[in-house]
């Protein structure tokens, strides 16, 4: 069972949809194909999902019908379904996109994936990667694809990276391991694992999905000095320097988020113009209310943030374009987050998107459990 992290996007929903209510009646899509580039588009929204299923754990599933749904919405509304590398390459090249380009992931090769999603996707004709934990599908693991699944699926267009052998705790090191050691074995979990995806199917993207969105300042920089782009958990839209931040966002789904209007909103969101960006750690080990500047490139509209199951948080202009934003109470035990948002100057329901991840162990300097 690999669990998404709990996020504050219900609320960020709920106030969003308000709006939309009071400004346009209804969100409608847009039934005219695919969306032409408009302007000067540099920016993508990668969407992720675990299972397809109708019987796995709502927290990491969504169901074949829901699925299908998204999928029917990405072609009414006009996206651009792009595969991971495309997207990869314009944003690193510098070249301009359709606007609405959106990018489908997939991560841990679950079996499910194979037989409810797959058909799915192959019948829209959308590509998609999966991010593969290699120890599974080695061990043959129930409820895991094989290889030759796997390779199947290669076949037909989707793209195989790397998600580590075991999908390990990535920050949690073993009793008496020292900060060079734990290094050492998570490097060697991904080189591992990049290695067993290039031996069974020729794949070697370096594309690095982390296990349960985990990562601190340190790993952040290894990732990068190895040689991968990180992907993450975190929502928003992405762009060149949120891809090569070592944690570029990607948009969760699963029961609990799976709404129509939110996806919709989701999808067509554009990144938070931001200039500059200061934070305190990632990682806490006893109560605290990180505090966030954000300094923006242009300011459109209210600035709004919310944080994991604390609605609404402060947000503080402290000078042109500059913004402090923090929690009113101490964030939770696990991982959590804060997700801001502000209006996209002349596109009426469309929404710049940010979110901030944070972890906090127990008082005690231990985990948590999942």
């Amino acid at each position: 069972m690999i669990p998404i992290p709990k996020t504050g996007d219900y609320m960020v929903m709920q106030c969003l949809s308000a709006l939309l209510v009071l400004v346009n009646g209804l969100l409608i899509a847009v039934n005219s194909g695919p969306v032409q580039a408009q302007g000067d588009v540099r920016h993508g929204v990668i969407l992720q999902y675990h299972h397809v299923s109708d019987s796995a754990p709502a927290s990491t599933r969504v169901t074949p019908k829901a699925f299908r749904r998204h999928m029917e919405i990405l072609k009414e509304d006009g996206f651009n379904v792009w595969p991971l590398a495309r997207l990869v390459a314009f944003l690193q090249q510098d070249k301009a996109l359709p606007d609405k380009t959106v990018v489908i992931t997939i991560d841990d090769a679950y079996l499910d994936v194979y037989q409810n999603a797959a058909p799915i996707l192959n019948e829209f004709g959308y590509p998609f990667t999966l991010f593969v934990s290699t120890d599974p599908v080695d061990q043959k693991l129930r409820g895991f694809m094989s290889w030759d699944q796997l390779r199947e699926l290669q076949k037909q267009g989707a793209q195989l990276a790397n998600h580590t052998q075991s999908h390990l705790h990535l920050l949690r090191k073993l009793e008496g391991e020292s900060e060079s050691e734990w290094l050492a074995r998570i490097e060697s979990e991904l080189k591992q694992s990049e290695a067993r995806i290039a031996e069974e199917t020729g794949a070697n993207w370096k594309y690095f999905a982390y296990p349960y969105g985990e990562v601190n300042e340190r790993l952040l920089k290894k990732i990068q000095e190895w040689g991968f782009l990180g992907f993450g958990q975190q929502s928003g839209a992405v762009d060149k320097a949120l891809l090569n931040s070592g944690i570029a966002p990607r948009f969760p789904f699963n029961e609990h988020y799976v709404d129509e209007k939110a996806f919709r909103l989701k999808a067509a969101s554009l990144p938070l113009p931001i200039a500059k960006e200061s934070s305190e750690p990632i990682v806490w080990s006893k109560p605290a209310k990180p505090q966030l500047k954000l300094t923006l490139k242009a300011v459109n509209g209210a600035l709004t943030c919310f944080a994991s199951d604390q609605g609404e948080i402060n947000v503080v202009k402290t000078a042109d374009k500059e913004f402090t934003i923090q929690s009113d109470t101490a964030i939770p035990v696990g991982r959590s987050r804060y997700n801001c948002t502000m209006p996209v100057a002349g596109q009426q329901g469309r929404y710049h998107w940010y979110s901030k991840t944070w972890i906090r162990k127990r008082d005690d300097g231990s985990w948590y459990r999942e």
